[in-house]
């Protein structure tokens, strides 16, 4: 039986009849949920400056990829899960002369893992595997798939793996994603003083690596240990405090941290 004969997947039709997939920004739901399918066995559910809504990723990798984006400055959108219309799926498989993706004999739906929206108007798909899955034929066959659906779209589409992050971001997020997983969340209430102090103490020390001042200030205030550190992490984790994501979080000095501009808008966006 040839793919256009048969039947898309209950499972999958349901998403679509639920019109996942179709909408932008804060009203976008991603077409596989957390909790439907993770093929790492991981889930993360994060909440998003750019997008003003809940993402959800299946993996540390996607999770990782979505930061350096959430960070960038000129993002406007992104996108997870993004579902491929079938009936492009099915010709594109049909002209590389390929198989399209099923299960048990029944279709489904190809996912961009990513789809990145920029202030300039322009676009970028991102396919997000470890570097290991590319060495599977049907894993090249399905970004094959996506490769020439976004590219017939006019969007620049990359493959990203665990080796485009360098050593410095991933320790960042590493660090930052206990404070950020809504399933983690690891972090104590944190006022506004609070942030507006940390930020005044340590315009004093200058060069000083925050993560050493930060114990220094606890003892100085008589704090609990870790008073300011958890401060540094919940801004940074939440954009109030502005730093780059390529210098390791122990190596951050008090120049290279910036309170945010939109203090009350960015605070009003964690809860």
């Amino acid at each position: 039986m040839s793919d256009e004969n048969k039947v898309l997947n209950k499972r999958d039709a349901k998403r679509l009849a639920e019109k996942r997939g179709t909408s932008v920004g804060k009203g976008y739901v991603p077409f596989i949920k957390v909790g439907e399918f993770s093929g790492s066995g991981e889930s993360i559910r994060v909440k998003s400056r750019v997008a003003k809504r809940i993402h959800h990723f299946h993996s540390g990798i996607e999770f990782s990829a979505f930061m350096i984006f959430e960070w960038f400055h000129n993002t406007l959108d992104i996108r997870e899960q993004f579902p491929i219309p079938l009936n492009d799926s099915l010709l594109i498989a049909k002209e590389l002369g390929i198989k399209h993706p099923q299960n048990k004999g029944e279709l489904i739906i190809v996912t961009t893992d990513l789809v990145i929206d920029f202030i300039s108007g322009k676009g970028l798909a991102i396919a997000v595997k470890p570097a290991d899955e590319l060495k599977k034929l049907r894993v090249i066959e399905k970004l094959q798939i996506e490769k020439t659906y976004w590219e017939a779209k006019g969007l620049t589409w990359e493959i990203f793996t665990e080796k485009d992050i360098t050593n410095e971001v991933q320790e960042n997020i590493s660090w930052l994603r206990p404070i950020m997983d809504l399933d983690l969340k690891q972090t104590a209430h944190i006022e506004v003083d609070d942030l507006l102090n940390f930020d005044k103490r340590i315009r004093n020390y200058n060069n000083s690596k925050l993560t050493k001042l930060c114990g220094r200030l606890d003892d100085e205030y008589e704090l609990e240990p870790g008073h300011h550190i958890s401060i540094m992490r919940y801004g940074i984790a939440n954009r109030i405090f502005k730093v780059s994501l390529k210098i390791s979080y122990y190596s951050l000095t008090c120049d290279d941290l910036f309170l945010s501009e939109n203090l009350t808008r960015d605070i009003k966006n964690v809860s």
